[in-house]
Order: structure tokens, then sequence, then C-alpha cells
């Protein structure tokens, strides 16, 4: 198993179009990844890593597994995109299996968490018809990075130089139920919670 320590020609070339081409994020570990199998992935020298890491949960299944991949192959083979204007099997069969075995009712599908929480945050206010506004959210959350769930993430670095946010956000600490229920008044809508903090530490 190699470490991140060094890098060779192939990863620098691809890391100098990154710092010319790609917008920074998140820092990036010195290492262009090539492909991947299970908990393991290879780099552009070749060399072998052990991934601990499941790309924010992405990959829990890790790499390419098999299943995933015929299955993946075997849907692009038929329909790659189906917009929200037709019907089909796959996601109508997909949404009675998620109601079935979660909380019942109608399934959203989006692309993204951030998607998902953007749609609680509409959801929590069109039902009381904006009159219940408030959302409370934990310090040390991570809800995204469209506007409404980079309000929703209780971390000021998120915030610097955005402002003014979206208003209606009030802030507790993590696991810190006296200050939640400090902060309900008759305007709270919801609450949003990110059970395991991810980018807050587990």
């Amino acid at each position: 198993m190699a470490t991140i320590d060094t890098h060779g020609a192939a990863t620098k070339a691809v890391i100098d179009t990154f710092d010319r081409y790609v917008v920074p994020n998140y820092k990036r570990f010195p290492i262009c990844l090539e492909r991947g199998v299970g908990s393991k992935v290879w780099d552009a020298e070749g060399r072998e890593f052990l991934d601990l890491f499941p790309g924010w949960g992405c990959n829990l299944l890790g790499h390419c597994p098999a299943p995933v991949v015929k299955a993946v192959q075997d849907q692009i083979a038929r329909l790659i995109h189906v917009p929200n204007t037709w019907y089909t099997e796959a996601q109508g069969e997909w949404a009675r299996l998620l109601s079935e075995r979660s909380f019942g009712g109608q399934a959203f599908f989006c692309s993204s968490g951030t998607e998902a929480n953007e749609a609680a945050i509409k959801l929590i206010r069109l039902r009381t018809d904006g009159a219940k506004y408030k959302i409370i959210t934990f310090r040390g959350g991570f809800h995204g990075r469209t506007f409404g769930s980079v309000t929703a993430t209780a971390q000021p670095k998120y915030h610097n130089g955005l402002g003014p946010m979206l208003s209606g956000f009030q802030y507790a600490p993590h696991g810190d139920l006296d200050a939640v229920a400090q902060l309900v008044d008759d305007h709270t809508g919801g609450i949003l919670i990110e059970p395991i903090l991810g980018e807050g530490g587990i």
C-alpha cells in the first residue's frame, strides 16, 4: 500500500489542471484516482491505496460493486434520463419501496442531499402558509451549499461574505434539547437535524 506523501508526474499534471481550471472547494488529497474496487483504489501511477473514506456516505458499498455496476449498465442500456414529465416503472417501484420501509406517504426525488434539504425547508413553510417560518438547526451540522441549505448550516465559515442570509433560522448546540426548547415559539415550523455529524465530527 502506498501513502499520500509523494506523487508522480501524472498526478502532478492533473493537480496542475485543477489548480488552473477548477474552482477550489474542499482541500483535496494529493492523489489522482484512476479506478477502485471495494475498499481499494489506484492512482494515476498505479499505486494501490486503502480507501477508508466513503465519499460522504455515497460509497458505503465500496467502489464498483458488481451488482451495482450491472444494474447501472442495464438501466443506461434502456434509458439514461427521463424528466419528471414521464412515468417510469422503476421510479414508481422505488417510491413504493421507500414508502413501505419508512414513514409512508409519497417520495420526492432529487439529485442531492442539498436539494432534499431545500425541499424540506420549503415544505416546512408551505405547510403553514409561511406563518411558522422559523427552522431550528444545530451547530456543527452541514446541510449543503445552496442558499437555504447553507443558511441552515450553522457554521460561520460558510456564511462569510454571503450575507444577509435567509431569515428565520435559529441555531442550537448539537444535542442540547434544553436549548432547542428555549428557541421553540409560535413561529417555529420545524427542526432540521443531521443525526450523525459528518463534517462536524463523529
